[in-house]
């Protein structure tokens, strides 16, 4: 019986992988005190979605927000938190623009990842500062080796492919998405389409008893986009763009010396996005994330404790045509960060407890976080009962510190790290007839020093610390039945309360998120799935008005339907379709969504 929500493979037999998202080395989900789910290949296959965004949906306490259609710019927000509270991993590296402070999933289309881990709750004592909110990582470790290829196309003059060439040392994959779009602003006349590239290699080596891997990944995207040109608060139909580029690089050396196991992880991430203003550069805007690490650990008779030392130093350059360089910034920032966890696993009993002390060099003050966790297990009744607290911190990005754009918004270079102390209990249960698995999890957190956006007298907004702290609070319910081998249900309800310190509902956070699943399997490589998400109605602001005005967003519920069917022993087709109710699904107000969607593929595999 696993903590948190696992991976069902058959009725009776439940095979669960390490999770590497708990802390410094792997850990079993079976005993893990958090709340994490696992979207294995299975749970991916019933979307099938090209952006991992939208398999997130099913994952309980988490937000997808998106600003049109697919390749906008995507938001995920964990348990009420900001989107840049969410850590955003790829096989262990954080791919979040340094810029921004977070990570667009819009431009994570076409990204090769089979599987998916979630941890909800604030886990700076591992992951560092931004890992307030919760983490997301993506790995793209393949099951066997071969050539791999599937292709589709439909609506809205979509089509997408991907290639993977799998090897026992190396291995490479590239992936490509486009679409003609739709009109973002809602007003007709043209559309705003989006085209993603992807390029991966990888590899792996033994080198006298140690392990030497490495992997580059490069990625571009073009977005058009409609502008508020004449700053009324309303989009209008621009000849607009907005041009990103990232690569990372990542190396890492593992072994043995004695009893202590070493990890060595080295990585460089750099995201440069530029606006074109019909085809003319406005501004340009380059991040990079340097971080090196080095964490011993030694495990022996149910205990492991595990140390990290890591350097990481992140860099902004704004370059503007738009403004002959009026708006040119430069700025750099550098932590040490020292930290250590212990793990004890008793027979019924499971203790984990982390500490980390950031060195911020003076830039902001020195930070330290912490974690306990434990988790006790009912062997008579399948069951486990978690809980845990901890506490997080988040350190401004370097556009809320210095981001400026001429009568919209002026950075604040004065700007606090916000902080958290969240805690949360769950009940997790495996009931072997009707072959139920089910988790039910409340959570609380205080937020103090929320940075939030200020609109001044003279029409434009900064950046501010609350004064007083934010709340989050809810209540999560997630479960699998498995009533034969071909049969299979999934379904999750979570509610969520997230105020600012005035009492005020946080924009873009559904008061009520929801998915219910369901996939068929007769033989291999025949499927069938089914998804209902639900989101609820949540706030935003109306930037017609000066101050902005709140409003309301209604509620949607998108249906989505996926088919494969074997052609041949390697080749299937398949057909997948969104939307199927042709809802307006929207997330932020202003912005157009598209309607109902039908795709038709072949994949090889």
């Amino acid at each position: 019986m696993p903590g948190g929500d696992g991976d069902a493979q058959t009725i009776c037999v439940r095979v669960l992988q390490p999770i590497e998202v708990t802390g410094f080395r792997p850990g079993d989900l079976e005993t893990v005190p958090a709340s994490v789910t696992r979207l294995g290949s299975d749970d991916l296959a019933i979307r099938n979605a090209p952006n991992p965004a939208d398999a997130l949906r099913a994952v309980p306490g988490v937000a997808v927000s998106r600003s049109g259609g697919a390749g906008a710019l995507t938001q995920v927000r964990i348990r009420g938190a900001e989107a840049n509270h969410t850590l955003v991993l790829f096989d262990g590296i954080d791919v979040s623009d340094p810029v921004t402070g977070e990570t667009d999933f819009g431009l994570l289309t076409a990204l090769p990842g089979l599987s998916i881990d979630v941890l909800r709750g604030a886990a700076s004592s591992i992951h560092g500062t931004d890992a307030i909110g919760g983490v997301v990582s993506i790995s793209s470790s393949p099951n066997g080796t071969g050539l791999f290829a599937s292709a589709e196309g439909g609506s809205f003059d979509t089509a997408q492919s991907r290639l993977s060439a799998i090897g026992e040392t190396v291995s490479g994959a590239v992936g490509a998405y486009t679409t003609g779009g739709i009109d973002t602003s809602g007003l007709g006349g043209e559309t705003d389409g989006s085209e993603v590239y992807s390029g991966l290699v990888k590899g792996r080596t033994n080198v006298s008893g140690w392990t030497l891997s490495g992997l580059a990944l490069a990625r571009r995207s073009t977005a058009e986009i409609d502008t508020d040109a004449d700053f009324d608060g309303r989009l209008e139909n621009a000849d607009a763009e907005t041009e990103a580029r990232q690569w990372l690089a990542g190396a890492g050396l593992d072994g043995k010396t004695g009893a202590v196991d070493h990890r060595v992880r080295a990585s460089f991430n750099e995201v440069t996005r530029e606006n074109l203003l019909a085809g003319n550069s406005q501004d340009t805007s380059t991040g990079q994330r340097t971080h090196v690490s080095w964490s011993p650990s030694l495990d022996q008779h149910n205990r492991q404790f595990s140390g990290l030392v890591s350097f990481r130093r992140e860099t902004y350059d704004r370059e503007d045509s738009q403004f002959d360089g009026f708006t040119n910034a430069s700025e750099s920032f550098e932590a040490v960060s020292l930290a250590a966890q212990y793990k004890r696993h008793y027979e019924i009993l499971s203790l984990d407890a982390s500490l980390r002390h950031d060195l911020n060099g003076g830039r902001f003050d020195d930070a330290t976080t912490w974690r306990l966790g434990a988790s006790h297990q009912f062997r008579s009744q399948s069951a486990q009962l978690r809980a845990s607290i901890a506490t997080g911190v988040k350190n401004p990005t370097f556009t809320e510190l210095y981001g400026f754009f001429p009568g919209s918004f002026i950075g604040n270079p004065s700007l606090k790290p916000e902080t958290a102390l969240s805690a949360e209990f769950g009940w997790d249960q495996h009931l072997a007839f009707p072959h139920i698995h089910y988790s039910v999890t409340a959570f609380a957190a205080n937020l103090d020093k929320e940075i939030f956006t200020s609109f001044n007298p003279n029409f434009t907004a900064t950046a501010l610390n609350r004064q007083e702290d934010s709340q989050r609070r809810g209540l999560e319910f997630a479960a699998r039945w498995a009533p034969s081998e071909v049969w299979s249900f999934k379904g999750q309800v979570s509610g969520i309360v997230s105020e600012n310190d005035s009492n005020e509902d946080e924009i873009r956070v559904p008061s009520v998120t929801a998915s219910l699943s369901s996939q068929w399997t007769p033989r291999e490589r025949m499927n069938i799935g089914l998804a209902l998400d639900y989101t609820g109605e949540q706030d935003d602001l109306d930037f017609g008005a000066f101050p902005a005005a709140r409003v309301t967003l209604d509620d949607y519920v998108l249906v989505s339907a996926t088919a494969a069917w074997p052609l041949t022993d390697r080749v299937s087709a398949t057909l997948r379709a969104d939307n199927l109710l042709d809802e307006s699904a929207r997330d932020v107000f202003g912005y157009a969504t598209p309607g109902a969607g039908f795709y038709v593929g072949l994949k090889l595999q």
